[in-house]
């Protein structure tokens, strides 16, 4: 999975941390040649443990930059579903994906077939004390498919959005994503719904839909 990085505010500071961690380590180390290792192990020890804890949240930051940030419930997608006329299990699919600083917003049309439409998300919770760092749990909307009500499985193939999930869950299956203790849980989670004309939620554990206001 790709993951770019766009510095802010938390990425400089901690990289300022790295820095001044790093600065008491090597000090640690040409104090410990002059006065002995108590200095080293004063000094060296947590510049080690500053560098350690920076580079660690850093990555955390990292690695969330392609998750739309989650604090609260967020107006993640509006969707407009009309069931083709004159023809059975097929409908017509608007679909607009809100965006924000990272991402534009982007209008979609799909025809899929089924009944009723899923638009589905990969969610990564991070643990409370993350968040409290400035950190956010977040989000990405990655497929939309069609289910037939009569329980008969569909020919078309799932539509991909926002490059796919593949890569998502080819690392949770290899344990990449259980990354205590900043991960809570990461998993995929889906909305069902009739035709209709809807705004869909993503809120901390979870994608939803309601009516417009």
């Amino acid at each position: 999975m790709n993951f770019p990085v766009n510095f802010g505010f938390v990425q400089i500071g901690l990289i300022l941390l790295i820095v001044v961690g790093l600065a008491l380590l090597i000090s640690g180390l040409v104090l410990a040649r002059r006065v002995g290792m108590r200095a080293l192990i004063l000094r060296g020890g947590s510049g080690l443990v500053l560098v350690l804890a920076a580079v660690l949240l850093l990555w955390v930051a990292t690695l969330m930059q392609t998750y739309l940030g989650l604090t609260g419930e967020i107006k993640a997608a509006h969707v407009v579903a009309k069931q083709v006329e004159g023809q059975e299990h097929l409908l017509d699919i608007e679909l607009t994906l809100f965006g924000d600083d990272q991402q534009d917003e982007q209008r979609l049309k799909y025809q899929v077939e089924g009944d009723t439409w899923v638009l589905q998300a990969g969610i990564v919770e991070l643990e409370p004390w993350v968040n409290a760092l400035g950190f956010h749990s977040g989000y990405k909307i990655s497929r939309l498919y069609g289910q037939r009500l009569d329980g008969v499985a569909t020919t078309q193939n799932q539509i991909f959005l926002n490059g796919g999930d593949r890569d998502f869950f080819d690392d949770m299956r290899k344990g990449r994503w259980w990354t205590e203790p900043f991960v809570r849980s990461a998993y995929g989670n889906a909305v069902i719904a009739v035709p209709g004309e809807y705004d869909v939620f993503v809120s901390r554990d979870a994608i939803k839909t309601r009516a417009p206001a």
